[in-house]
């Protein structure tokens, strides 16, 4: 049996390793065409603002990717970040509170509402495409009433500044910074804790986790949690990028949320993770729709661009599945030590 996981293991390992290789020499190819025909790809200022943006998509695919890992939907990522970053500019223009302050306590609201829209669907029974499609209404309706639809522009400059100034080379934005400790967290996570082990566990078979002494509706709301407090970060991050708090931000987020983990070698199943990929293929689809900047195409084919990109993820993803073996099996420990973690 030892033999069996083992072997099932190094088959999901290979997988995310040539997942990763082809996304790797997919973004260099692109490099090399918009290069080649567009622009001032290359330039500084090109790099740094796709650093910017990248990092901001790594968050937001990592805060979709810790839901579906246990077999959930978050379409409230949006939501969220909207209500948390807005939450945090009101702390700092209006309640005066110092970024210090405001900003650990719009990441604290940001998982309590999460942990909401965990809570609705374990309370109720509705599966998480219902629940968080309609909570997203609600925190964005909230957002707006409250607001009046107007943005809270008065942000520290210290806020702002981490986000636009250079880190080392003027092609690098500080914002790499908190997304590559996110990821690094993630990866440990799901590779070196009883925590994420269980995650894994309850989205290969939540029923065989539930026997096993894995205390699902636990998970279930630690995962919501931990999206939320995602989402919230990359919100943040948007905030510091423009110097304002914004409304309408979080738009288009949920298109973005399911990109990311996909096509980086998340299971939309659940049971299977790859925080690698998600790195990887939050830095192409942002090279994707840099790249077409530079070559003058109208911005929105971004969106058109990124709809393809998950529909071919999705179906990749499918055909995947149904080879022998790659399904997750059941977890026989409660550490779920025989589920597929990223690499």
């Amino acid at each position: 049996m030892n033999s069996v996981l083992a072997s099932l293991k190094w088959q999901a390992t290979a997988s995310v390793l040539s997942n990763t290789s082809v996304l790797l020499i997919l973004t260099a190819l692109s490099w090399l065409v918009y290069h080649t025909l567009g622009d001032g790809f290359l330039s500084s200022y090109n790099l740094f603002t796709l650093s910017q943006l990248a990092s901001e998509t790594l968050l937001i695919g990592f805060s979709q990717l810790v839901v579906v890992v246990i077999g959930r939907l978050n379409l409230a990522v949006g939501g969220v970040g909207v209500a948390a970053t807005m939450a945090t500019g009101w702390l700092m223009a209006s309640a005066g509170l110092p970024p210090a302050v405001a900003l650990p306590t719009g990441l604290v609201f940001g998982a309590l509402l999460g942990l909401v829209l965990g809570a609705i669907e374990v309370a109720t029974g509705l599966g998480s495409f219902i629940v968080t499609l309609a909570m997203s209404s609600i925190y964005v309706g909230v957002v707006l009433v409250l607001s009046g639809g107007s943005a809270i522009s008065t942000v520290p400059a210290s806020v702002s500044d981490f986000s636009n100034d250079p880190l080392v080379t003027p092609s690098l934005s500080w914002l790499v910074v908190p997304a590559l400790i996110a990821a690094a967290m993630l990866w440990l996570l799901y590779n070196r804790s009883v925590w994420g082990w269980r995650m894994l566990a309850v989205g290969a078979n939540q029923r065989a986790a539930e026997l096993s002494g894995v205390r699902v509706n636990a998970t279930v709301l630690g995962s919501f949690a931990l999206s939320g407090l995602l989402a919230a970060s990359a919100g943040l991050m948007e905030m510091s990028r423009v110097a304002a708090a914004l409304p309408s931000l979080g738009v288009g987020w949920v298109l973005s949320s399911l990109v990311v983990p996909i096509l980086g070698g998340t299971a939309l199943i659940g049971g299977a993770v790859s925080v690698t990929g998600a790195l990887v293929a939050a830095v192409f689809i942002e090279s994707i729709d840099s790249g077409l900047v530079s070559l003058n195409v109208p911005a929105y084919w971004q969106q058109f661009a990124e709809a393809i990109v998950l529909l071919a993820a999705v179906m990749a993803d499918r055909a995947l599945r149904r080879r022998p073996f790659r399904r997750p099996v059941a977890p026989s420990t409660t550490d779920g030590k025989a589920h597929h973690a990223s690499v």
